[in-house]
C-alpha cells in the first residue's frame, strides 16, 4: 500500500536525476535518487524495513533530503535523528460543485521571471538554499510547458507579487501534488485550496481522474475540504 502511495514521487525522482546528473541509491534496501546538494526535496530514498534510520541518512552522503520509512522506528533506533509523520492523501479530481474564493492570482509558470518568484516562495517557506534555483530551471525546462510537460508549476500572485506555490506531476494516470506553500503574511486567503483547485483543473484537461499528496499536520484540513481522504500514515526522515 505505501509503496503504490509514493510511486509518483520515486518516479519524479527517477525523471530529475536524469536531468540533474543525480546518483541512484545503490544500498541493499533503498531505492531513490539524490539529485541536488542544495534542496531536500529532489533527495528522496525510499527504505524497506531492513533499513535502519542511520543507514537511510548516511546514503543521503551528507546532502539534506527526505527518506521515507516502511514503518516508524523506535525511538532507540533513531537516536539524535527526527521523524516528521506525513499522510499519503488521495482524491478525485473531479470538479466540486461549488467554486472556493480567493484573493489571489493563480497562474501556471512559463517564463524565467515566473519561476524566479515561483522558488521565491518555494524557497523561503521551506528554507531551501538559493542556490537551488538553477536546478529548478533545468527541471522545468525538460518537464515544464516546453519540455515533454509532465510537471505545472503553480504560482499565486497577491495584488501582483508571488504569494503562494503548488506543483503536479502527471504520470501513469495520476496526479502528484507537491511544493505548495504560501508566504506566512498572505495566508489566510484561500490560495493554497485555489492552487489545488487548478490543479485539478490541469490534471482532467490530460484525462487524469486521480491525485495523489503526501501532507504535513498543518495541511491536512485544507486537502480534506479540497476532497482529499487520509490513506496511510507515512514517517519521513528528514535530514538538514
Amino acid at each position: 500500500m505505501a509503496e503504490a502511495l509514493l510511486e509518483n514521487p520515486r518516479f519524479l525522482m527517477e525523471r530529475v536525476a536524469k536531468i540533474l546528473g543525480g546518483g541512484e541509491a545503490k544500498q541493499a534496501g533503498l531505492a531513490g535518487f539524490v539529485n541536488s546538494e542544495f534542496d531536500r526535496f529532489l533527495n528522496q530514498l525510499f527504505a524497506s524495513r531492513s533499513v535502519t534510520p542511520r543507514d537511510a541518512t548516511a546514503a543521503l552522503q551528507g546532502r539534506p533530503g527526505f527518506v521515507w520509512l516502511a514503518e516508524k522506528p523506535s525511538a532507540e533506533e533513531l537516536g539524535p535523528l527526527q521523524v516528521l509523520e506525513m499522510v499519503a492523501m488521495t482524491a478525485t479530481t473531479a470538479q466540486p460543485p461549488w467554486r472556493r474564493p480567493n484573493q489571489g492570482e493563480i497562474g501556471e509558470v512559463r517564463s524565467r521571471d515566473d519561476l524566479n518568484g515561483w522558488f521565491a516562495v518555494y524557497s523561503g517557506v521551506f528554507g531551501s538554499d538559493p542556490k537551488g534555483r538553477d536546478e529548478w530551471g533545468q527541471i522545468h525546462d525538460a518537464l515544464g510547458p516546453a519540455g515533454d510537460g509532465s510537471l505545472l508549476l503553480l504560482l499565486a500572485r497577491v495584488d501582483g507579487s508571488p504569494a503562494a506555490t503548488g506543483a503536479v506531476f502527471f504520470h501513469d494516470g495520476l496526479a502528484g501534488l507537491y511544493c505548495f506553500t504560501t508566504r506566512k503574511q498572505m495566508r489566510g486567503r484561500g490560495l493554497a485550496s485555489a492552487l489545488v483547485s487548478a490543479a485539478h483543473e490541469a490534471a482532467r484537461a490530460k484525462g487524469i481522474a486521480r491525485a495523489v499528496l503526501q501532507a504535513t499536520a498543518s495541511g491536512r484540513t485544507v486537502y480534506v475540504k479540497a476532497g482529499y481522504r487520509e490513506e496511510k500514515s507515512l514517517p519521513v526522515l528528514v535530514a538538514p
